[in-house]
């Protein structure tokens, strides 16, 4: 099986770790905010996936920063909320820093940074 392009296999791998947070939400901010966020952990995931396969990866990796950008609200909230412990949140927040730097880097690759 061919090797899957570093940040993809990295959001998959936070995706993983953050649906197995969000399923011990608390029941109100489980049906509600960790929905929310499982929904656009799929978005970002489909647009990255849109991009590796389009020849105009420009618009799909401005979308995903824009849904990641949203996503690190989301995460921040649910530790405000006490639904996320501190130290997940950080670990959060470190690994969507990165994710953040990966896609900001692909985009500079392809000379289309917006």
């Amino acid at each position: 099986m061919p090797q899957e392009l570093k940040v993809i296999q990295d959001f998959y791998d936070f995706m993983l770790w953050l649906i197995q947070h969000t399923e011990k939400f608390p029941r109100h901010q489980r049906y509600s905010l960790g929905i929310a966020m499982e929904n656009r952990l799929q978005r970002i995931l489909e647009l990255l996936l849109r991009a590796k396969y389009s020849r105009e990866k420009a618009a799909f990796l401005n979308d995903a920063n824009m849904e990641l950008e949203v996503l690190r609200f989301q995460v921040r909230l649910a530790k405000d909320l006490k639904a996320l412990p501190i130290n997940s949140h950080g670990h959060a927040a470190e690994v969507m820093q990165g994710i953040g730097a990966q896609i900001g880097g692909w985009l500079a690759s392809k000379g289309r940074r917006a």
